[in-house]
């Protein structure tokens, strides 16, 4: 990512602190973003904040972004916000809770980018009581594990992406916060990909 694409650290906890002040909808952490909060330093370069939520708060949650600025035009499963007048971006997945209780990422045969099909998500991946704090700044993030299997997988719902350096990063630095006999059962499942259950 090119420098003049990367937000300002104080920008991504600007963002989060206004989240925080002005959306009632409960939304995870996830990526980049996510793994510096996990590690409780900053580690790298970002271009947006990547933001998880469920389908069941899109509706109340689109009109609390435009509240404070926000716009998108996608519909999908990946929607991209940009607030009005700032260098603020949001990157936001909606997943699907499924009848068992678990999560998934659900992508439609006429969504507009991705693979269609069901993607069941690591057990636990969004508990609502799992937060992180960088800078005094708390939110909620997603699970270690699930990030952490999602690089190690090559989760791929986009379709023919190249490998990506900054996965790797992430990767080994949840290794340092993942208890090792966690790691080992994650290592058990790492070359089994996360894929389509349709």
């Amino acid at each position: 990512m090119s420098e003049s694409l990367s937000l300002k650290n104080t920008d991504i906890l600007a963002i989060l602190q206004e989240l925080n002040t002005y959306i009632k909808q409960p939304l995870w952490l996830f990526g980049g973003v996510a793994i510096d909060f996990l590690v409780g330093q900053w580690t790298r370069p970002h271009g947006d904040v990547d933001l998880n939520t469920f389908t069941e708060f899109r509706d109340e949650l689109a009109q609390e972004l435009r509240q404070i600025g926000y716009r998108t035009s996608d519909r999908g499963w990946l929607t991209h916000w940009f607030q009005e007048g700032s260098a603020h971006r949001l990157e936001i997945v909606f997943l699907e809770r499924g009848t068992d209780g678990t999560t998934r990422l659900h992508i439609k045969d006429d969504d507009s980018v991705g693979v269609p099909g069901l993607y069941p998500l690591f057990s636990g991946y969004l508990d609502p009581n799992r937060f992180a704090t960088l800078e005094s700044v708390r939110f909620r993030v997603c699970s270690p594990a699930g990030e952490w299997l999602a690089r190690a997988s090559r989760m791929d719902v986009i379709g023919g992406r190249a490998r990506d350096p900054k996965l790797e990063h992430d990767q080994k630095l949840l290794e340092t916060i993942i208890p090792e006999e966690e790691l080992v059962s994650l290592r058990s499942r790492e070359r089994t990909p996360l894929g389509n259950i349709q």
